[in-house]
């Protein structure tokens, strides 16, 4: 009885330990924050009139937000501020030219810089945001960081201020891969190859130091994924059928995904205690963007935490060890004990063997009766 009584409070502490993020949506023209899972309530755009927003970045440390407009007359790349309660002044970015798109954005807070994916011409490019009121034209001031060849389709796009890597999807009709660099655009590297198919979007827990992803699979199912940021540790989290996903957030106790099917957002616990997910909302389009409104991160917390698991990785390959090297001196010295056992008695065995082949007692004491009988008849 103790033991389910335990079991319980456990579960409900596990329960009540698990905690939503505030979470920032896409949904067709409009941007939808969601508090602790449960409230909604619409971000309203001062003298804007937004058309479909397709791609959010979130700078934490301006508590600013960053949106793409697909089908805005003059600019696809804009921000509004989030500082105060009720006036949100929206300000434009960067201007488009006919065929550039934005499949997806990221920030960089620490360069102030502005990243996203052009699926439209294969490109990675990025802008630094000098000031508030910035505004950047594609001809002087936006740089491809990376340009992709025709075979291959970039999709989602992710950054870790931190660690200085930038991450992307690579959605290849017949070698589909994940990919990364360094934020400089320097070293670019595939660190997933293998048993992909439509990898469309992507998110990082920088503090678990992990890839998640999502990806479209024949038949009409789906997973979700992760691994960790140099492609080890690969794990699927969730499979089901009949969903599209076209974006993903990953938070501090959940994964948030938005459906294109059903046009609904999902969560689903990271720690694997949940089988199924949670619908969050049911919406008139599709989430085609999610973000977290998360505070500042912490490198130096990030740093620590690596290397504690490096020292515990250490500790932990030192004292596996010296429990290999104690367990060999206790089998050593069991050897030599059973052996200086079995020398011993087989020494015995000689000896007593010796004895008996040396000792004649009848054959003496009948030598012995002949030589006093000859004595006698003398």
């Amino acid at each position: 009885m103790r033991i389910e009584v335990l079991s319980i409070f456990l579960m409900f502490q596990v329960v009540v330990s698990l905690k939503h993020n505030d979470l920032i949506i896409a949904v067709g023209d409009t941007l939808e924050l969601l508090s602790d899972g449960k409230t909604f309530q619409t971000l309203t755009l001062d003298s804007y009139n937004a058309s479909k927003l397709s791609a959010l970045a979130y700078d934490p440390v301006a508590k600013k937000l960053f949106f793409s407009d697909t089908r805005h007359r003059h600019g696809h790349i804009f921000s509004v501020d989030l500082n105060d309660e009720f006036y949100h002044p929206v300000v434009d970015i960067a201007e488009k030219k006919d065929n550039e798109t934005v499949g997806s954005l990221t920030y960089d807070p620490v360069d102030k810089t502005l990243l996203w994916m052009d699926g439209f011409n294969r490109s990675i490019r990025r802008v630094k945001i000098e000031h508030e009121t910035f505004h950047a034209e594609e001809k002087g001031d936006v740089e491809i960081l990376h340009s992709f060849d025709d075979a291959k389709k970039p999709s989602g796009l992710i950054c870790d201020p931190c660690t200085r890597m930038l991450y992307w999807t690579n959605v290849h009709e017949s070698h589909p891969t994940i990919e990364r660099s360094f934020i400089n655009g320097s070293h670019p590297k595939v660190i997933i190859a293998n048993d992909m198919f439509r990898p469309m979007t992507l998110d990082l827990d920088v503090p678990e130091q992990k890839l998640y992803w999502a990806q479209s699979l024949r038949n009409g199912s789906f997973n979700i994924e992760r691994s960790f940021v140099n492609g080890t540790g690969r794990e699927e989290i969730y499979r089901d059928v009949g969903q599209i996903i076209i974006s993903l957030a990953v938070g501090g106790d959940y994964v948030y995904w938005g459906d294109y099917t059903q046009k609904k957002l999902w969560s689903l616990r990271k720690d694997g205690s949940s089988s199924s997910p949670l619908t969050l909302g049911t919406f008139r389009n599709p989430p085609t963007s999610i973000v977290l409104r998360h505070q500042p991160l912490d490198c130096s917390l990030l740093e620590q935490s690596q290397t504690g698991k490096l020292i515990a990785h250490q500790s932990a390959t030192i004292t596996i060890a010296c429990l290999t090297i104690t367990s060999l001196l206790i089998i050593g010295v069991v050897a030599i004990f059973m052996l200086r056992i079995w020398t011993f008695r087989s020494g015995r065995k000689l000896l007593v063997s010796d004895k008996d082949e040396d000792t004649f007692p009848f054959q003496d004491f009948d030598n012995g009766r002949d030589s006093y009988s000859r004595k006698m008849t003398q």
